[in-house]
């Protein structure tokens, strides 16, 4: 459905500057097509991470990124964040040394450091998904989403986690929860209804954006970004400098993960010295 016909966008983040819902964001990552993908991760995997943002933290976020996309304009003349980029030195960072664009890390770290905002993280592949599909009855769609890609299954069963993680987390007064989901699995403006899911994702709906106008995505692209070079990293033989130190500066991230195994880096470095 084509929300822009039906809701305003300006309306559900006017509500969220307003702290009156939760805010739950959504980026995918992976590396499909990757020439050296590590052996243990399959090459068309693809993950779904979610950022929540409880409400009583949501007014402050969308008060401060504008703040934070000013400093980044007048240090690179980009206008997001664009992890990946930040990270290759690609785009609007190509002149930035590799000192200020780690400090973009380090800043971006420091903020789930500081807010501690949950982290969900839901990862699939065609051979995961056929072990899924034999092991439960499963209908072929649900809505839009079509259960026999892997992708679709993913993105679905992360929303299903961020329901019951809100379920357990929240009393039912405050459980309320506006879904942003970055643009590219549907276009910007578009949007998916799923009324039994409007007991927690206000109007039962999944709406897609652009990160540059619901800023929060970043938060999103900043979570995807980094467990995604981690799980390749940690497939490496050998660690560079820049892999060491990027992986101690984005560790508070790693606190923040709720439904993935936790490992200190210099409790991996320790059990695998040969790796840097």
């Amino acid at each position: 459905m084509n929300l822009k016909s039906t809701y305003r966008f300006q309306d559900f983040v006017d509500a969220q500057r307003a702290g009156t819902v939760n805010g739950v964001f959504v980026d995918d990552s992976g590396s499909p097509g990757l020439g050296n993908t590590p052996s243990n991760l399959h090459p068309d995997r693809k993950t779904w991470v979610a950022v929540v943002v409880p409400k009583a933290q949501i007014a402050e976020v969308w008060s401060q990124f504008p703040r934070a996309i000013d400093e980044l304009k007048r240090l690179t003349g980009g206008c997001e964040f664009h992890f990946a980029d930040v990270y290759a030195g690609r785009r609007e960072f190509k002149d930035l040394g590799i000192d200020r664009r780690l400090a973009i890390f380090a800043f971006m770290a420091h903020i789930f450091e500081i807010y501690k905002f949950p982290v969900i993280v839901q990862t699939l592949d065609p051979e995961t998904l056929r072990d899924v599909r034999t092991r439960a009855s499963l209908p072929q769609h649900v809505g839009p989403f079509n259960l026999t890609k892997h992708e679709d299954l993913a993105l679905f069963f992360l929303l299903l986690r961020v329901k019951w993680h809100m379920e357990q987390n929240y009393l039912d007064a405050d459980r309320l929860t506006r879904v942003f989901v970055d643009e590219g699995y549907k276009k910007n403006g578009a949007g998916i209804r799923i009324p039994p899911l409007a007991r927690v994702f206000c109007d039962g709906l999944i709406c897609f954006g652009r990160s540059d106008t619901i800023l929060p995505l970043q938060l999103a692209d900043f979570a995807a970004f980094c467990l995604n070079r981690t799980q390749l990293l940690l497939g490496k033989a050998n660690l560079g400098d820049l892999d060491t130190k990027l992986l101690a500066i984005i560790q508070p991230l790693m606190y923040c993960c709720q439904n993935i195994p936790k490992i200190r880096a210099e409790d991996w470095f320790s059990s695998n010295p040969t790796k840097h």
